[in-house]
């Protein structure tokens, strides 16, 4: 059908949650070292991401975040190469989804935007792009860093941005 959507599938892409997903909830798909209650609902979200149920909108730094994060992996021994392999053939099929959306810098975002927000938010840069990109989508963000949640949480920020713990995800279907 191209880029035209009809009205039914323009009605159903308008009630498919939105979602940013911090590089934090996506390597929790590859690292069986970590907690196996947030690993487990990590894997329930990238269920659900497969299956179409939530679109998925990234930064291109996410890309760079989790190869980087798969490498580390690999090199502290959390991870072998064929098991990192599998891994980044898993994230390959995920950026090729319909339903899944990397926004790019200096077209979809400006470096010296996020910057400014970053600052202004008191968050790191690498939050920060992802959290704007959040608010330009009207998602919610899902993290599974846990200091960076409970900052959002303790401030009035998260009025304005929707944040989530990957702890708290349920499946709603």
């Amino acid at each position: 059908m191209g880029q035209h959507a009809t009205c039914k599938e323009a009605k159903s892409q308008a009630q498919t949650p939105r979602f940013v997903l911090n590089a934090s909830v996506s390597l929790l798909w590859f690292l069986i070292d970590e907690p196996p209650d947030l690993r487990a609902k990590a894997r329930l979200l990238l269920d659900d991401i497969m299956l179409g149920r939530v679109a998925v909108h990234v930064p291109d730094i996410w890309l760079f975040e989790v190869s980087g994060g798969l490498v580390k992996a690999v090199h502290a021994k959390r991870l072998t190469i064929t098991q990192a392999q599998a891994a980044l053939s898993i994230v390959d099929a995920l950026v090729a989804l319909p339903n899944w959306h990397t926004h790019f810098h200096n077209r979809d975002w400006l470096y010296s935007d996020v910057a400014r927000w970053a600052m202004g938010y008191s968050v790191s840069f690498y939050d920060a792009v992802y959290l704007f990109l959040a608010l330009r989508q009207q998602a919610t963000f899902w993290t599974a860093d846990q200091r960076l949640y409970r900052f959002l949480a303790q401030t009035k920020r998260r009025r304005k941005l929707p944040v989530q713990w990957i702890g708290n995800y349920k499946v709603k279907w």
